[in-house]
């Protein structure tokens, strides 16, 4: 755990690599020294229809999902991680978002 679902305006692919975003938000979630790396999920999904703030503005937005247990400043801290990384990437006007969500792992299943 966690999972980094990324999600993002498809005309970003025209700015930047997807499989490089992938692996900077990984590699943001690694550097933050909560997880191990075998635990580290992350995957994109381009969203082709769209609104946002009433415009077509292009956006990526992060949900960091992981389990209860990190405190507000460990999360706030893989959060700015994750979006400086995107901001790395991207031009300034493409929206960026990233949230931290946390799971309850007692409702949480895998195989």
């Amino acid at each position: 755990m966690p999972h980094m679902v990324i999600s993002y305006a498809k005309p970003v692919e025209k700015q930047l690599e997807i499989q490089k975003l992938v692996q900077e938000v990984w590699d943001a979630a690694d550097e933050s020294g909560l997880f191990t790396p075998e635990a580290i999920k992350a995957r994109a999904f381009p969203v082709e229809h769209f609104v946002t703030a009433n415009t077509d503005q292009l956006f990526i937005h992060v949900d960091a999902k992981l389990f209860i247990g990190r405190t507000d400043e460990q999360k706030q801290d893989m959060t700015k991680r994750i979006f400086d990384k995107i901001a790395a990437l991207v031009s300034d006007d493409v929206a960026i978002s990233v949230e931290a969500i946390d799971m309850d792992k007692t409702t949480y299943l895998k195989r």
